[in-house]
C-alpha cells in the first residue's frame, strides 16, 4: 500500500461537489490498487459544500506532507475565499516535489500559493479575468479544457476536471488503463486540453456587484 502513488484531495470549505466527485471516482474508487487516495480539509472534520450537506475528511492539512498528488477542487466563494495555513501546505508539498492539481476554481488557492506565477494556467471562464487580474504573473488562458505545466496542472471547470483526470491517468498509466477508466465513467478516453470551453458571446468573467454564487458559469 505504501508504494501507491498517494493522491490527497484538499477540500477547502464551499467546496463545488462536483469538481470533489471527479478527483475521487478517478483516483478513488476506479483508481484502487493504482492510488491510495485521501480525502483533507483545512482540519479534520465535516467540511461544508456549495451544495448544503457536508463532506468529512479524515485528516487535516497534514496529508499533503505525504502526497505525491494534491488535488484542489473548485468553491463557489473563489473571489473572497482566502486559506493562508493551506496555500502554505500546497506551497510546501510542491517543493518537496508533490504534483498539484487544481480543478476549476481551486485554480485561485494555487494562486494563493505561488504557483501559478510564471505558469500558464486556465480556470472556469467565468472566473478567467479575475484571476488574470489577481495573479498577473501568470498566463491565464480562459479558452482551453486543462493546462498541464508538468509539475503544476490546471483545468476548466466541471466537466473539465473529468478530463484532466483523465489525462493524469493516462499519462501515469497509459491509453489502456485510461480506456478502461473511460468505460467506466462513460466519458472519451482522451480530449486535448488545448479544446474549447464553451464561452457565450459578450460574457463578462467578472463577478457582479449584486452576484454571490458562481451559479451563472453553471447554467
Amino acid at each position: 500500500m505504501t508504494d501507491l502513488h498517494h493522491v490527497v484531495v484538499l477540500a477547502v470549505p464551499n467546496t463545488l461537489l462536483l469538481d470533489l466527485a471527479a478527483p475521487t471516482q478517478f483516483f478513488g474508487e476506479l483508481g484502487a490498487g493504482r492510488y491510495r487516495f485521501e480525502l483533507a480539509g483545512t482540519m479534520p472534520g465535516p467540511i461544508p459544500t456549495s451544495t448544503g450537506f457536508p463532506v468529512v475528511a479524515e485528516r487535516g492539512l497534514e496529508a499533503l506532507a505525504d502526497a505525491d498528488t494534491v488535488v484542489v477542487p473548485g468553491v463557489s466563494d473563489w473571489d473572497t475565499a482566502s486559506y493562508p495555513k493551506a496555500a502554505a501546505a500546497l506551497a510546501d508539498a510542491h517543493e518537496r516535489g508533490a504534483r498539484i492539481m487544481s480543478i476549476c476554481t481551486g485554480a485561485f488557492l494555487l494562486g494563493e500559493a505561488g504557483l501559478l506565477d510564471g505558469r500558464r494556467v486556465t480556470t472556469h471562464w467565468f472566473a478567467a479575468e479575475v484571476l488574470a487580474q489577481r495573479y498577473p504573473s501568470a498566463t491565464v488562458e480562459p479558452d482551453v479544457l486543462y493546462i498541464d505545466e508538468g509539475s503544476v496542472l490546471t483545468s476548466a471547470g466541471v466537466g473539465a476536471g473529468l478530463d484532466l483526470c483523465m489525462h493524469v491517468v493516462r499519462s501515469d498509466h497509459g491509453a489502456a488503463v485510461a480506456a478502461e477508466f473511460a468505460r467506466w465513467t462513460v466519458i472519451a478516453p482522451h480530449r486535448e486540453g488545448g479544446q474549447a470551453q464553451f464561452v457565450p458571446g459578450g460574457a463578462s468573467y467578472g463577478r457582479g456587484a449584486s452576484d454571490s454564487t458562481i451559479e451563472p458559469a453553471r447554467t
